[in-house]
């Protein structure tokens, strides 16, 4: 049964890239280090190719957000969430 595969490009603090990887159902891989965005997306597209070839296609995480995230503000954001002890 092929599983669902998504990932997202971050802007790390540091000004590399990193990506994560989620394989469904709690499978999670970061791969840090890369100079530049186009590096990241070069790498997801190896992601796709070996994916597609076990029958899991690669979908961005978060599609309204095509580009890459900055971390700093999305653990920001994660922080401030309500949690279900609010």
């Amino acid at each position: 049964m092929a599983r669902s595969v998504t990932y997202q490009i971050f802007d790390m603090p540091d000004g590399r890239f990193s990506v994560t990887v989620t394989i469904e159902p709690n499978k999670i891989m970061v791969c840090a280090g890369f100079a530049t965005q186009a590096e990241a997306g070069a790498w997801v597209e190896g992601l796709r190719d070996i994916m597609a070839a076990l029958g899991a296609p690669v979908s961005l995480a978060f599609p309204e957000y095509p580009g890459s995230l900055p971390l700093n503000e999305v653990l920001a954001f994660i922080r401030k969430a309500p949690t279900d002890a609010d």
